[in-house]
């Protein structure tokens, strides 16, 4: 069994955008893609999702306006290739992403996500007509065991909806577009960096042998953007760091080196905290509760926050004890002060 990778590519930003809007599909819209934690670019399609038993969701996103029934079906050819290849067994689902199609197309125009079966009649005909040119397949191939595995995804929301999908917690302070913005748009460079490669020809033997490749993100690494955008900076870069709002709370120690041992074991449970996916709904419902507290008043003081967040919510987080969420309420005020 092996897989060899062809047709790659290099698109441009109006492609990579909508590209982007495919992996953050895959990334938070659907509970049936929990198992995914690993997101690869253009390498078995446009966009891949790998879990780590190695099953995979394979998205072709076609950004093309006015798109015809028989043109999708042209489109299908990438996901056809790789129903029909020897990596069969791994793909769950195949996903054809595309902008809002004419209500004339489908039965049920309200829908965003559908089978083949909405289509109407006379243009689902037309569809499979188009898979089968493209494909060089004979009026009599049935291709209803591939069909029951596809699925056709309309982009209706805007970039900042997908971005909102990867966050924990909802908050009404979040409204400014600015922000999702400037996540999306550092996912999508990320994205579109990691297409420099070149892996046209190489072969490999199992789904995760595409991670020596690099040209994958993680569904942690996605969460890391947003928690990043949240503080002002890279939380996991810098072991040394501190936040000057924590500053004063070292000043019971008493020499540098006991400073920076407190420091290191901070960031280091934080680290564990946020990383230990048994743990990851408690820590983000903590980092809630500090987030609406500043919501409330942004200047607030760190001993205030922590006066003010219930004592069974730090319990709760894994690795997490008082100095520890002190640290990261220091990092969440020095962030958005810094943002202002």
């Amino acid at each position: 069994m092996s897989y060899v990778f062809t047709k790659t590519e290099q698109n441009n930003l109006k492609a990579s955008v909508f590209e982007t809007k495919s992996l953050l599909y895959l990334a938070t819209q659907s509970s049936k893609y929990k198992k995914i934690s690993v997101l690869t670019i253009d390498c078995f399609n446009d966009v891949s999702g790998m879990c780590d038993e190695e099953n995979l969701w394979d998205v072709q996103a076609k950004n093309e306006q006015g798109l015809t029934p028989r043109k999708i079906g042209n489109y299908l050819i990438t996901l056809y290739d790789n129903y029909i290849s020897e990596f069969k067994p791994f793909f769950q689902e195949f996903i054809f992403f595309m902008p809002h199609l004419k209500k004339d197309y489908v039965e049920e125009s309200s829908l965003s996500c559908y089978d083949i079966k909405n289509f109407k009649e006379t243009h689902k005909q037309r569809l499979i007509e188009g898979l089968k040119a493209k494909a060089n397949l004979s009026d009599h191939i049935n291709l209803d065991n591939f069909f029951e595995k596809v699925l056709f995804v309309e982009d209706r929301s805007e970039e900042k909806m997908y971005v909102k999908g990867l966050m924990r917690f909802q908050s009404s302070k979040l409204g400014d577009d600015q922000f999702f913005k400037a996540i999306f748009t550092e996912i999508r460079d990320k994205q579109t960096a990691l297409k420099n490669s070149e892996i046209e020809n190489i072969r490999i033997k199992r789904p995760s042998d595409v991670l020596t490749l690099e040209r994958s993100l993680t569904t942690e690494q996605l969460q890391v953007f947003v928690l990043n955008r949240f503080v002002g900076g890279d939380v996991f870069s810098n072991s040394r760091r501190c936040p000057a709002s924590y500053v004063r709370f070292t000043r019971r120690f008493g020499d540098e080196d006991e400073i920076e041992d407190h420091i290191y074991e901070q960031n280091a449970a934080l680290s564990r905290a946020f990383f230990d996916k048994n743990n990851q709904k408690n820590f983000w419902r903590l980092f809630e509760a500090i987030f609406k507290e500043f919501c409330k008043e942004k200047n607030k003081k760190v001993t205030d926050i922590m006066n003010d967040i219930r004592v069974n919510l730090i319990d709760k987080v894994e690795h997490m004890d008082f100095d520890s969420t002190r640290f990261l309420v220091a990092m969440v005020r020095d962030g958005l002060i810094n943002d202002s």
